[in-house]
């Protein structure tokens, strides 16, 4: 490929090229492209590569508190694991000792062998006060009280994804509602979600823009978008 063709690619601001780049998730190829466009795309490039830390069962060797000490200004953090429940809460908590976690914004958990990992997130919660999006994708099971749980423990979220996780009815959900006032964006899709789940997240969220509800048999996609 050609060298870096200049100083900047566009009149666009940083700002602008860095929102657009997280879209890829933090694919290091993807990444190494980009950076040899233009040196303004090596520095968003190599500022992305120390602002988001993903971590998959290949990975989880590596795991020590040196390895977060090389991402001053984390602000993502993605874990793609395969445990069952007690190790995944234990990991977390282990994780929770580790430094530079007061930044992030963004947490991504995805494991298919495991329920909510209530005492694992409660001990990240502790480090973790600013939180603006929580991924709790593709698990086992949740319970309607992790709900709360997790609005309790997160209040500032704006965006929410608990897509394809079995839910339990056997609650009675009472009157209560969900105190998360700033959610914009809720991803609740999978069948086995109930209306009262839907009820909680959506009817006491006055900025709540986007649900999306994809159903698990069907792959109809529904997105509803409050203005």
């Amino acid at each position: 490929m050609a060298a870096m063709a200049g100083e900047t690619c566009s009149n666009l601001p940083a700002e602008i090229w860095e929102f657009i780049f997280n879209y890829f998730n933090g694919d290091n190829s993807t990444l190494n492209s980009l950076s040899i466009v233009c040196k303004q795309f090596l520095s968003i490039t190599d500022r992305l590569r120390f602002s988001s830390l993903t971590i998959t069962d290949q990975t989880l060797p590596f795991l020590h508190p040196r390895l977060f000490r090389r991402f001053p200004d984390l602000t993502s953090l993605n874990l793609i694991l395969s445990f069952e429940t007690d190790y995944f809460n234990a990991l977390l908590t282990k994780i929770s000792t580790f430094p530079n976690l007061s930044n992030i914004k963004s947490l991504r958990l995805s494991n298919p062998n495991t329920d909510f990992p209530t005492y694992g997130l409660q001990a990240l919660s502790e480090k973790i006060t600013n939180l603006t999006s929580l991924t709790c994708s593709r698990m086992f099971y949740i319970h309607k009280n992790d709900l709360f749980f997790i609005a309790d423990r997160f209040p500032l979220l704006e965006e929410l994804n608990l897509g394809y996780m079995l839910h339990d009815d056997d609650d009675d959900g009472g009157d209560q509602l969900l105190p998360l006032p700033k959610l914009r964006k809720i991803n609740l899709s999978g069948s086995y979600y109930s209306q009262s789940i839907r009820y909680l997240c959506c009817k006491n969220c006055e900025l709540l823009q986007e649900v999306i509800v994809k159903e698990w048999i069907s792959r109809r996609k529904k997105r509803i978008t409050f203005r």
